[in-house]
Formats: C-alpha cells, structure tokens, sequence
C-alpha cells in the first residue's frame, strides 16, 4: 500500500509580503490626506472682520488686537444667504515664517477682486462662492 505524499507547507509568497507593505503604505498615506483635510478645515471661515480698508472679510480667527470688531459667522452653502470669495493672500518676501492667510471677501467675485488690489500683497485668484450668516 502506498502512502500518500506528506503535504506541502504554505509559506507565504514575497508577493504576498509586497502586498500587505503596499496596504500598510496606503493605509499610512489616507490617514495622512484625512489630517491634512482635517488640518484645512480648521481654517474654516468662522468670523467677519472689517479690515482698515473698510472692506468686510470672513476669517478663520479674529485679530487678539481688535477682538471687538469681530462677528461670528456660520456658513451655510444656502444661495440666498450672504455670499463672501475667497482668496489666499500670500505674506511679503521679506516675512519669515510667516504662512499664507486665506480671506473671503464679503460680496460678489468683482468685490473679492477690488479687496485683494487694496490689500496690496500677493494673492491667487479668487474661488467661491461661500455663502454665509451673521450670528
């Protein structure tokens, strides 16, 4: 009588191992994405400034120098609340460390246009619209 043949042991393949490092690493790179949008969100616009300009922008924070000039603000994307554009206002060359702001101008795409001439700083196009309430 023949005795049938002892079973192979399975070890996994290096594609296998490939496999699950390339998981590993997409796992590590959507947890990164998932902070960084959650990182952007928090530059959300949450209150309305007047700047010295005269001109009202919605911010992510009020200014600690003129906390009284500052109104709360929720956005809505309701059409037929406030509308606000925005723009990211790049600092000078000459400040250091110093981020980009991002600013929604208060009004229409022209008035986002008219707001980021008057701040006299380099700034992208404006993107929009956002709309908005007073709180």
């Amino acid at each position: 009588m023949r005795r049938p043949a002892p079973r192979r042991r399975s070890y996994p393949s290096a594609m296998t191992w490939g496999l699950a490092v390339r998981l590993v690493l997409a796992a590590w790179t959507m947890a990164l994405i998932v902070w960084l949008f959650a990182a952007c969100a928090a530059g959300r616009p949450t209150s309305l400034t007047r700047l010295r300009e005269g001109y009202e922008v919605l911010t992510a924070h009020c200014e600690a120098r003129a906390p009284e000039s500052c109104t709360t603000v929720h956005v809505t994307g309701d059409p037929h609340d406030e509308e606000a554009w925005g723009f990211r206002a790049r600092p000078a060359a000459n400040a250091l460390w110093k981020e980009p702001e991002v600013l929604y101008a208060v009004g229409d795409r022209a008035r986002c246009d008219e707001v980021r001439a008057a701040l006299d700083t380099p700034s992208e196009a404006c993107w929009g619209p956002v709309y908005f309430r007073r709180q």
